[in-house]
């Protein structure tokens, strides 16, 4: 691979001081008064020939500097900078005079690029043409907007036609119009085997753009590779969604699952086999695995111990790493007992590190993962209906019911120790003439603990669904659709509790349902904390789902 620019372990150290005089200050008194601050450290990365490669990081984060040092604008405190072949750093503001104007301000940055009057008075007319400046070109540029100073800047940049060019946020001047036409210019750079160093903090541009891309936070390297996966885990950490130490835990090993077989089983369990590969990347030893579920919404989640194997796939693994490299998991549903419910799930991977803290990071899917199924995945339909999406490179199970439960919670009130609970739940269609044709239970979940109570529900006959037209327009009978829940207050433990409901068929289709219980009649409902065995007990329904606070009396958060 020919290499248009290669950085090997540099480093660039400034000098912070407390006032402008400080150097001076620092000569005469002959004592240190001035702070160390790298902004970059021990950086090595090659950017090959041909092709575009992403530099991202947010702002302060390095990037710029890395830039002034690979065009010779800043020189490094320790490390190599080998440039084979013409480069233009693509700065929009830089070299520009604003007493100058547009025109003469073409043959000033021309020659600061290195060309001769003689070799600008040929591109001259396409600098003018693509800047859309015009007449303008004649004016001085301290008349210029900011939009057409940096059109000019851009300009004079892309028709130089250096062999390797550098570009630094600049494709975000000008108009929509003028800003595509920067794109176009730069993808025609791209088809005639230019190569293109492109800055930016915006992932989605850099992944769109660029094959290669290199991730720089305060300084350090965090990760180079292909465009994409270094977009997906720079999003992850910007959006907070990982840490640092994760990403760089995640980063320690290869990974990703090239197969996925998903089914329902005899006993109508979903079940699913993964197959892939995962291996510590600096050694041949891996700490022991263990494969997590984990519910998107509320952080609940399942492990499972992982046992690696044998790897039959990349022959071009040590064979040291291929003997235990292989993933073949089988995950069911049976192995989580009551944990399958209605929501997202990501499947990932955790391990202890060295102060015996669970790291943890999701399953990549390979390039060219295989969902194995002879029917179309939406169509898996057991207890509930399963999906298995890849999104963002990660594998997410999708869990929903097989129909839709019409609930509401008509009152709430406390009394001798317990807090009762009223409404109605049906499901058009499947009709309830006798109170056994359901089972209702009402599961208050903590948030915090993830401990989960069962509360049986009373079914009650009413006639208020199966007289309503509105909910009844077929005319069928929903007699028993009314429930009464009945809550030991002395059993809660202190913390935030979630209300769901679990409504079962327990006629023909035999469906169970589960859903967040709906309570939207506030005026129906305690608006006082009641006090109990010291513990306030709070309904919350902001949110119109039913939740419950219990802590001490008079304890704020």
């Amino acid at each position: 691979m020919n290499i248009a620019v290669s950085v090997e372990h540099l480093t660039k150290k400034y000098k912070l001081y407390e006032d402008k005089w400080g150097p001076i200050k620092e000569v005469i008194s002959k004592k240190k008064l001035h702070k160390d601050f790298l902004a970059l450290k021990d950086i090595s990365l090659d950017f090959p020939k041909g092709e575009a490669i992403g530099v991202l990081g947010k702002n302060g984060s390095g990037k710029s500097t890395l830039l002034k040092i690979i065009t010779g604008i800043a020189d490094p405190t320790a490390g190599k900078i080998t440039v084979n072949g013409s480069l233009v750093f693509l700065d929009v503001s830089s070299g520009i005079d604003s007493e100058l104007t547009g025109y003469e301000n073409i043959f000033m940055k021309g020659t600061l690029l290195g060309y001769s009057k003689e070799e600008m008075l040929t591109k001259v007319d396409d600098i003018i043409e693509f800047s859309e400046l015009g007449e303008f070109i004649n004016q001085p540029v301290k008349n210029y907007s900011s939009g057409m100073r940096s059109k000019l800047g851009f300009a004079i940049s892309v028709n130089v036609e250096p062999d390797i060019l550098i570009v630094d946020e600049a494709l975000a001047v000008g108009d929509s119009a003028f800003r595509q036409k920067c794109m176009n210019k730069m993808n025609q750079f791209k088809e005639l085997g230019k190569t293109i160093i492109f800055v930016s903090h915006d992932h989605h541009a850099v992944e769109s753009f660029c094959s290669k891309a290199a991730w720089i936070h305060q300084g350090e390297l965090i990760t180079y590779g292909d465009s994409k996966l270094v977009g997906s885990i720079y999003n992850d950490f910007m959006a907070g969604r990982k840490t640092l130490e994760t990403v760089k835990s995640e980063l320690l090993f290869s990974h990703a699952i090239e197969s996925v077989s998903p089914c329902i089983t005899e006993k109508g369990h979903f079940s699913t086999e993964l197959k892939g590969y995962l291996y510590q990347t600096d050694t041949n030893e891996a700490p022991p695995f263990e494969l997590v579920l984990r519910d998107k919404r509320t952080g609940e989640y399942r492990s499972k111990a992982i046992t690696l194997t044998d790897y039959s796939g990349d022959s071009s693994l040590p064979e040291k790493i291929r003997n235990k490299a292989g993933l073949n998991i089988l995950l069911s549903e049976e192995d989580f007992p009551n944990f399958f419910k209605p929501g997202n799930y990501l499947l990932a991977v955790r391990y202890k590190n060295n102060h015996d803290e669970w790291i943890e990071f999701p399953l990549r899917a390979g390039s060219f993962t295989k969902i194995n199924i002879e029917e179309p995945v939406d169509s898996l339909n057991g207890r509930f209906k399963y999906k298995v999406n890849i999104n963002n490179n990660q594998f997410i199970l999708k869990i929903e019911n097989r129909d839709t439960v019409q609930q509401q919670v008509n009152k709430i009130w406390f009394e001798d120790k317990k807090l009762h609970i009223e409404g109605v739940a049906f499901v058009r269609g499947y009709e309830t003439p006798k109170a056994n044709d359901i089972s209702i239970n009402l599961q208050l979940v903590n948030l915090e603990t993830f401990e989960k109570r069962e509360y049986p529900a009373d079914i009650r006959e009413t006639e208020e669904i199966t007289e309503n037209p509105s909910f009844n327009p077929q005319g069928k009978n929903y007699n028993f659709s009314e429930f009464k829940v009945e809550i030991e207050l002395e059993e809660l433990n202190f913390g935030k509790y979630e209300g769901k409901l679990t409504y079962r068929m327990n006629q023909h289709p035999y469906y169970e349902l589960i859903i967040l219980v709906w309570a939207s009649k506030r005026n129906e409902y305690p608006s006082e904390p009641h006090l109990i065995a010291e513990r306030e007990i709070r309904v919350q329904t902001e949110t119109k789902y039913l939740q419950l606070e219990v802590k001490k009396p008079g304890h704020e958060e």
